[in-house]
């Protein structure tokens, strides 16, 4: 298993200074993958400045006040990502892990409202012994449900630690979305359309900004009657 690679060498999804320490550590296998994630060690130390050394952070890791989606972990080789929300509980202060216009991987400062709330993205859905729903999330978790109406590009807003479905965006025209890749990364749009494609080519949606992208790249963050944050809040 890698423990740590070099800083040259890390994902390009991570804001890191190369040259200031030669080593950088990996994320454990996990939810997110280590391309798309960063380890919460990067988050304390590098993005937030909790602790100059890896022994200081161990240190606050080791005192159960860090949560992950209202989770504490101690673990410095965690990764995180994509909507997750980090909450240091002494200060009170809350991130959440989104992207930057360059695709980078950034902490937003959470408000107390939305810190206890996360947006999924649903990735597949199956049907299982029961009758029930198995949906897939881009995180890799995954939730039963008696709701038939969500669908594969939806997007759930559930409370944590519970896992209780709020809200459910649908991809669909006149909704708001967070673009998490392309050439637009970072940018929030509204939907105009979606072009649906016979072949296994991905489908295409169109926005009102007069661009468009695959549905793979869109998160749904909001539509007419409710719309999930994420835009508030200073940048760490």
């Amino acid at each position: 298993m890698i423990n740590k690679t070099k800083r040259l060498d890390a994902s390009r999804s991570l804001k890191l200074p190369r040259k200031k320490y030669f080593w950088a550590p990996t994320s454990l296998p996990g939810k997110h993958s280590r391309e798309s994630s960063m380890p919460i060690l990067i988050a304390l130390r590098d993005y937030l400045k909790f602790g100059d050394k890896e022994r200081e952070v161990s240190r606050i890791l080791n005192s159960r006040s860090v949560l992950v989606d209202g989770k504490a972990v101690k673990k410095r080789r965690v990764g995180i990502g994509l909507m997750d929300v980090i909450t240091i509980t002494p200060l009170g202060y809350s991130y959440r892990v989104l992207l930057d216009e360059r695709g980078k991987l950034i902490l937003r400062r959470e408000n107390e409202e939305a810190k206890n709330l996360k947006p999924l993205k649903v990735m597949n859905k199956v049907t299982i012994k029961g009758g029930k729903t198995q949906i897939v999330f881009h995180d890799g978790e995954t939730l039963l449900s008696d709701n038939k109406d969500i669908s594969t590009g939806d997007v759930v807003i559930v409370s944590v630690p519970e896992k209780k479905i709020e809200h459910v965006l649908k991809m669909q025209a006149g909704s708001k979305a967070f673009l998490v890749g392309g050439n637009h990364v970072g940018k929030f749009v509204t939907i105009k359309s979606i072009e649906v494609k016979k072949s296994s080519s991905s489908n295409l949606v169109h926005f009102e900004e007069n661009f468009s992208t695959t549905a793979e790249n869109v998160f749904v963050v909001g539509n007419p009657k409710y719309s999930f944050p994420v835009t508030e809040g200073e940048v760490a």
